[in-house]
Protein backbone atom coordinates (compact mmCIF):
# COMPACT_ATOMS: atom_id res chain seq x y z
CA UNK A 1 0.00 0.00 0.00
CA UNK A 2 1.24 3.46 -0.84
CA UNK A 3 1.53 5.94 1.98
CA UNK A 4 -0.09 9.38 1.85
CA UNK A 5 3.35 10.92 1.33
CA UNK A 6 4.05 8.66 -1.68
CA UNK A 7 0.67 9.49 -3.22
CA UNK A 8 1.28 13.21 -2.71
CA UNK A 9 4.74 12.95 -4.27
CA UNK A 10 3.30 11.06 -7.26
CA UNK A 11 0.68 13.76 -7.78
CA UNK A 12 3.32 16.48 -7.61
CA UNK A 13 5.54 14.60 -10.05
CA UNK A 14 2.63 14.03 -12.45
CA UNK A 15 1.69 17.72 -12.34
CA UNK A 16 5.32 18.72 -12.94
CA UNK A 17 5.65 16.38 -15.93
CA UNK A 18 2.39 17.66 -17.41
CA UNK A 19 3.60 21.25 -17.16
CA UNK A 20 6.98 20.26 -18.59
CA UNK A 21 5.32 18.49 -21.52
CA UNK A 22 3.61 21.74 -22.49
CA UNK A 23 7.00 23.26 -23.31
CA UNK A 24 7.62 20.48 -25.82
CA UNK A 25 4.12 20.95 -27.24
CA UNK A 26 4.48 24.71 -27.74
CA UNK A 27 5.73 24.41 -31.36
CA UNK A 28 2.86 22.07 -32.23
CA UNK A 29 0.30 24.32 -30.52
CA UNK A 30 1.72 27.36 -32.31
CA UNK A 31 1.66 25.59 -35.66
CA UNK A 32 -1.92 24.41 -35.22
CA UNK A 33 -3.22 27.78 -33.99
CA UNK A 34 -1.58 29.80 -36.75
CA UNK A 35 -2.56 27.39 -39.50
CA UNK A 36 -6.05 28.94 -39.35
CA UNK A 37 -4.83 32.55 -39.63
CA UNK A 38 -3.98 34.79 -42.56
CA UNK A 39 -0.40 36.01 -42.78
CA UNK A 40 -1.25 39.45 -41.41
CA UNK A 41 -2.70 37.93 -38.23
CA UNK A 42 0.27 35.60 -37.80
CA UNK A 43 2.66 38.56 -37.97
CA UNK A 44 0.55 40.70 -35.64
CA UNK A 45 0.27 37.97 -32.98
CA UNK A 46 3.90 36.85 -33.20
CA UNK A 47 5.10 38.56 -29.99
CA UNK A 48 2.06 37.93 -27.82
CA UNK A 49 0.21 35.05 -26.20
CA UNK A 50 -2.31 35.27 -29.04
CA UNK A 51 0.24 33.41 -31.19
CA UNK A 52 -0.86 30.24 -29.37
CA UNK A 53 -4.58 30.85 -29.79
CA UNK A 54 -6.64 30.21 -32.93
CA UNK A 55 -8.65 33.06 -34.46
CA UNK A 56 -12.35 33.53 -33.91
CA UNK A 57 -14.50 31.03 -35.78
CA UNK A 58 -15.77 32.66 -38.97
CA UNK A 59 -16.29 31.99 -42.66
CA UNK A 60 -12.55 32.11 -43.42
CA UNK A 61 -11.49 29.93 -40.48
CA UNK A 62 -10.58 26.95 -42.71
CA UNK A 63 -9.45 29.01 -45.70
CA UNK A 64 -5.83 27.82 -45.56
CA UNK A 65 -6.87 24.18 -45.41
CA UNK A 66 -9.40 24.61 -48.23
CA UNK A 67 -6.71 26.18 -50.39
CA UNK A 68 -4.31 23.30 -49.77
CA UNK A 69 -6.88 20.52 -50.22
CA UNK A 70 -8.71 21.90 -53.24
CA UNK A 71 -6.13 24.00 -55.08
CA UNK A 72 -3.18 21.60 -54.92
CA UNK A 73 -2.54 17.88 -55.47
CA UNK A 74 -1.76 17.28 -51.81
CA UNK A 75 -4.71 14.92 -51.29
CA UNK A 76 -3.38 12.82 -54.17
CA UNK A 77 0.08 12.79 -52.62
CA UNK A 78 -1.31 11.65 -49.27
CA UNK A 79 -3.44 8.94 -50.92
CA UNK A 80 -0.38 7.69 -52.83
CA UNK A 81 1.65 7.50 -49.63
CA UNK A 82 -1.08 5.63 -47.76
CA UNK A 83 -1.35 3.19 -50.66
CA UNK A 84 2.40 2.54 -50.72
CA UNK A 85 2.48 2.17 -46.94
CA UNK A 86 -0.37 -0.37 -46.95
CA UNK A 87 1.38 -2.53 -49.55
CA UNK A 88 4.74 -2.35 -47.80
CA UNK A 89 3.23 -3.15 -44.40
CA UNK A 90 1.67 -6.36 -45.72
CA UNK A 91 4.72 -7.43 -47.76
CA UNK A 92 7.13 -6.32 -45.04
CA UNK A 93 5.43 -8.33 -42.32
CA UNK A 94 5.28 -11.45 -44.51
CA UNK A 95 8.78 -11.30 -46.01
CA UNK A 96 10.69 -10.04 -42.97
CA UNK A 97 8.61 -12.26 -40.68
CA UNK A 98 9.41 -15.38 -42.69
CA UNK A 99 13.10 -14.44 -42.71
CA UNK A 100 13.06 -13.85 -38.96
CA UNK A 101 11.28 -17.14 -38.36
CA UNK A 102 13.79 -19.04 -40.47
CA UNK A 103 16.69 -17.49 -38.54
CA UNK A 104 15.01 -18.31 -35.23
CA UNK A 105 13.54 -21.78 -35.70
CA UNK A 106 14.79 -23.46 -38.88
CA UNK A 107 18.23 -25.03 -38.96
CA UNK A 108 20.07 -24.53 -42.25
CA UNK A 109 23.73 -24.14 -43.26
CA UNK A 110 25.43 -20.90 -42.18
CA UNK A 111 22.36 -19.68 -40.30
CA UNK A 112 24.40 -17.83 -37.69
CA UNK A 113 26.58 -16.29 -40.39
CA UNK A 114 23.48 -15.03 -42.21
CA UNK A 115 22.27 -13.45 -38.98
CA UNK A 116 25.65 -11.75 -38.57
CA UNK A 117 25.44 -10.38 -42.12
CA UNK A 118 21.94 -9.01 -41.46
CA UNK A 119 23.12 -7.33 -38.27
CA UNK A 120 26.10 -5.83 -40.10
CA UNK A 121 23.72 -4.37 -42.69
CA UNK A 122 22.21 -2.25 -39.91
CA UNK A 123 25.34 -0.09 -39.86
CA UNK A 124 25.63 0.37 -43.62
CA UNK A 125 24.94 4.05 -44.52
CA UNK A 126 21.54 4.61 -46.08
CA UNK A 127 23.06 6.60 -48.94
CA UNK A 128 25.17 3.60 -49.98
CA UNK A 129 22.17 1.26 -50.05
CA UNK A 130 20.00 3.77 -51.93
CA UNK A 131 22.68 4.22 -54.58
CA UNK A 132 22.81 0.47 -55.21
CA UNK A 133 19.01 0.24 -55.26
CA UNK A 134 18.75 3.09 -57.74
CA UNK A 135 21.27 1.52 -60.12
CA UNK A 136 19.47 -1.83 -60.03
CA UNK A 137 16.02 -0.29 -60.52
CA UNK A 138 17.30 1.89 -63.36
CA UNK A 139 18.92 -1.12 -65.10
CA UNK A 140 15.66 -3.05 -64.75
CA UNK A 141 13.71 -0.21 -66.35
CA UNK A 142 11.49 0.25 -63.30
CA UNK A 143 12.04 3.95 -62.67
CA UNK A 144 8.84 5.95 -62.29
CA UNK A 145 6.84 2.83 -61.42
CA UNK A 146 5.16 1.70 -58.21
CA UNK A 147 7.01 -1.65 -58.40
CA UNK A 148 10.34 0.14 -58.70
CA UNK A 149 9.56 2.17 -55.60
CA UNK A 150 8.27 -0.73 -53.49
CA UNK A 151 10.68 -3.58 -54.30
CA UNK A 152 13.83 -2.21 -52.58
CA UNK A 153 11.86 -1.25 -49.47
CA UNK A 154 10.31 -4.63 -48.69
CA UNK A 155 13.32 -6.24 -46.99
CA UNK A 156 14.46 -4.43 -43.85
CA UNK A 157 17.33 -5.85 -41.75
CA UNK A 158 16.07 -4.18 -38.59
CA UNK A 159 12.59 -5.68 -38.98
CA UNK A 160 14.08 -9.11 -39.65
CA UNK A 161 16.10 -8.80 -36.44
CA UNK A 162 13.00 -7.74 -34.47
CA UNK A 163 11.02 -10.72 -35.72
CA UNK A 164 13.88 -13.12 -35.10
CA UNK A 165 14.34 -11.96 -31.49
CA UNK A 166 10.66 -12.48 -30.72
CA UNK A 167 10.35 -15.80 -32.54
CA UNK A 168 13.32 -17.28 -30.65
CA UNK A 169 11.22 -17.36 -27.47
CA UNK A 170 8.29 -19.22 -29.02
CA UNK A 171 7.96 -22.77 -27.60
CA UNK A 172 8.96 -25.57 -29.95
CA UNK A 173 6.39 -28.03 -28.61
CA UNK A 174 3.59 -26.10 -30.36
CA UNK A 175 5.26 -26.63 -33.72
CA UNK A 176 5.88 -30.29 -32.94
CA UNK A 177 2.18 -30.70 -32.16
CA UNK A 178 1.29 -28.91 -35.40
CA UNK A 179 3.52 -31.29 -37.35
CA UNK A 180 1.46 -34.19 -36.06
CA UNK A 181 -1.52 -32.58 -37.81
CA UNK A 182 0.52 -32.33 -41.03
CA UNK A 183 0.88 -28.56 -40.69
CA UNK A 184 3.60 -27.23 -43.00
CA UNK A 185 6.09 -24.60 -41.75
CA UNK A 186 4.51 -21.89 -43.90
CA UNK A 187 0.99 -22.69 -42.71
CA UNK A 188 2.23 -22.82 -39.12
CA UNK A 189 3.81 -19.39 -39.57
CA UNK A 190 0.60 -17.75 -40.78
CA UNK A 191 -1.86 -19.58 -38.53
CA UNK A 192 0.14 -19.80 -35.29
CA UNK A 193 3.30 -17.69 -35.24
CA UNK A 194 1.91 -14.36 -36.44
CA UNK A 195 -1.19 -14.48 -34.18
CA UNK A 196 1.09 -15.17 -31.20
CA UNK A 197 3.34 -12.22 -32.13
CA UNK A 198 0.84 -9.37 -32.46
CA UNK A 199 3.09 -6.93 -30.60
CA UNK A 200 6.05 -7.22 -32.95
CA UNK A 201 3.73 -7.26 -35.98
CA UNK A 202 2.22 -3.96 -34.78
CA UNK A 203 5.69 -2.55 -34.11
CA UNK A 204 7.00 -3.45 -37.57
CA UNK A 205 3.82 -2.13 -39.19
CA UNK A 206 4.15 1.23 -37.43
CA UNK A 207 7.85 1.52 -38.26
CA UNK A 208 7.11 0.70 -41.89
CA UNK A 209 4.35 3.30 -42.06
CA UNK A 210 6.59 5.97 -40.53
CA UNK A 211 9.45 5.12 -42.89
CA UNK A 212 7.19 5.45 -45.92
CA UNK A 213 5.42 8.56 -44.65
CA UNK A 214 8.64 10.42 -43.80
CA UNK A 215 10.72 9.23 -46.75
CA UNK A 216 11.79 11.91 -49.18
CA UNK A 217 15.05 10.80 -50.79
CA UNK A 218 14.03 7.46 -52.33
CA UNK A 219 10.71 8.54 -53.93
CA UNK A 220 12.39 11.70 -55.24
CA UNK A 221 14.89 9.47 -57.08
CA UNK A 222 12.38 6.95 -58.42
CA UNK A 223 9.39 9.09 -59.35
CA UNK A 224 9.18 11.80 -61.98
CA UNK A 225 5.43 11.65 -62.67
CA UNK A 226 3.38 13.99 -60.46
CA UNK A 227 0.66 11.37 -60.21
CA UNK A 228 2.97 9.03 -58.26
CA UNK A 229 4.59 11.48 -55.83
CA UNK A 230 4.43 11.02 -52.06
CA UNK A 231 3.36 13.38 -49.28
CA UNK A 232 6.86 14.56 -48.39
CA UNK A 233 7.63 15.54 -51.97
CA UNK A 234 4.25 17.24 -52.18
CA UNK A 235 5.01 19.10 -48.97
CA UNK A 236 8.31 20.33 -50.43
CA UNK A 237 6.73 21.44 -53.71
CA UNK A 238 3.95 23.33 -51.94
CA UNK A 239 6.14 25.04 -49.32
CA UNK A 240 8.74 26.05 -51.91
CA UNK A 241 6.13 27.76 -54.08
CA UNK A 242 6.45 31.54 -53.85
CA UNK A 243 2.67 31.95 -53.97
CA UNK A 244 2.11 29.80 -50.87
CA UNK A 245 1.35 31.87 -47.77
CA UNK A 246 2.71 31.20 -44.29
CA UNK A 247 -0.73 30.09 -43.10
CA UNK A 248 -0.98 27.61 -45.96
CA UNK A 249 2.50 26.28 -45.18
CA UNK A 250 1.50 25.70 -41.55
CA UNK A 251 -1.74 24.06 -42.72
CA UNK A 252 0.02 21.58 -44.99
CA UNK A 253 2.59 20.79 -42.28
CA UNK A 254 -0.28 20.16 -39.86
CA UNK A 255 -1.98 17.84 -42.36
CA UNK A 256 1.17 15.82 -42.85
CA UNK A 257 1.77 15.61 -39.09
CA UNK A 258 -1.70 14.43 -38.09
CA UNK A 259 -1.39 10.81 -39.39
CA UNK A 260 1.90 10.35 -37.53
CA UNK A 261 0.40 11.61 -34.27
CA UNK A 262 -2.65 9.36 -34.69
CA UNK A 263 -0.57 6.27 -35.45
CA UNK A 264 1.77 6.85 -32.55
CA UNK A 265 -1.09 7.60 -30.15
CA UNK A 266 -2.86 4.37 -31.10
CA UNK A 267 0.18 2.09 -31.10
CA UNK A 268 2.69 3.70 -28.72
CA UNK A 269 2.22 0.90 -26.17
CA UNK A 270 2.86 -1.79 -28.78
CA UNK A 271 5.93 0.05 -30.06
CA UNK A 272 7.48 0.23 -26.60
CA UNK A 273 6.63 -3.39 -25.80
CA UNK A 274 7.84 -4.63 -29.18
CA UNK A 275 11.21 -2.87 -29.01
CA UNK A 276 11.94 -3.55 -25.34
CA UNK A 277 10.95 -7.21 -25.58
CA UNK A 278 13.58 -7.88 -28.23
CA UNK A 279 16.37 -7.06 -25.83
CA UNK A 280 15.33 -9.78 -23.40
CA UNK A 281 15.43 -12.66 -25.88
CA UNK A 282 18.32 -15.07 -25.96
CA UNK A 283 19.66 -16.98 -28.89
Amino acid sequence: MRTKKQKRNNRILTAFLLVLSLFFLFPVIWMLANSFKPDAAITADMNSAAAFLPPALNGSFFENYKSILFNTNFLRYMANTLFYAAILIVLGVVVNGLAGYALAKIRFPFRDQWLLVIMMLLIVPTETVITIHFLIIAKAGLLNTVIGYILPMIVNPFNIFLFRQVFVSLPDDIYEAAQLDFCSPVKYFFTMVLPMSKTVVATVSVFTFLNVWNDYLWPSLVFTSSGLLTAQIGLNSITSNENTTMGQILAVITLITIPVIIIYALFSKQIVEGVTSTGSKEG
